[in-house]
């Protein structure tokens, strides 16, 4: 398949990037800077901006599937300390700007223009209502829900845009996530049972992001859980 990928130079989707082609699939790697991205066989580059709804009906003609892993970021600058890790996750779910719900419409727009039906969303598993898991994992993520509630709002317009979408999709959401080698011994499917705040690695999400692109028909149109 060749496949699309959104904000292909964050930690998901550079990690996506390197799985599909992996798995011998075409990747057309669409960021705001693909000069930055290591040149590969079959993989093709693109500038766009998921603000830019022209742009990305650009970024991703010609594809089978499109797999978006934009998500909020900090204000810190490139580089900096307080850019990188944890810190900088937590800062951009404080401040998450509107880049879930104002890129993912855009997104969505662009695949129904060009024609692609598999549309593949990273979310989190914060969003879940919490019904699958134990009573006390699900006192956790309503906490969690109000404490991060201006990235839970962002994400919840954007899955809703995706839900009420006559795409072939399926939101992802996996846990807080870690730089651990891939081992690709997770649980995934709707609802189902991980442990929420138990991180799971770069590369396993990123697997799993695939598999819903390319493969498991059951998925079509359903929220995935992924985790350990």
């Amino acid at each position: 398949m060749k496949i699309a990928i959104i904000g292909a130079t964050g930690t998901t989707g550079r990690k996506v990037m390197e799985r599909a082609l992996e798995l011998g699939h075409e990747v057309v790697a669409v960021a705001r800077r693909p000069e930055v991205i290591t040149p590969a066989e079959r993989l093709i580059t693109r500038q766009g901006d998921v603000f830019d709804a022209p742009g990305m009906v650009k970024a991703i003609a010609g594809t089978d599937a499109v797999i978006s892993c934009i998500g909020p970021t900090s204000n810190f600058s490139p580089g900096t300390a307080m850019a990188k890790g944890i810190l900088n996750a937590v800062v951009a779910n404080f401040s998450p700007g509107t880049v879930m719900s104002e890129g993912i419409p855009n997104i969505l727009a662009a695949c129904q223009h060009v024609g692609v039906k598999r549309f593949v969303m990273q979310s989190g598993i914060g969003l879940s209502d919490g019904k699958e898991f134990t009573t006390g994992n699900r006192l956790a993520i309503g906490i969690h829900r109000r404490i991060f509630s201006k990235a839970v709002k962002d994400k919840t317009i954007a899955e809703h845009a995706v839900e009420r979408s006559d795409l072939d999709w399926v939101i992802v959401r996996p846990p807080g996530m870690n730089y651990g080698a891939a081992t690709l011994n997770y649980t995934a499917g709707p609802l189902a049972r991980i442990a929420p705040f138990r991180t799971l690695p770069f590369e396993d999400c990123a697997d799993c992001l695939v598999r819903a692109a390319t493969s498991e028909p059951t998925w079509i149109r359903k929220i995935v859980n992924v985790g350990r």
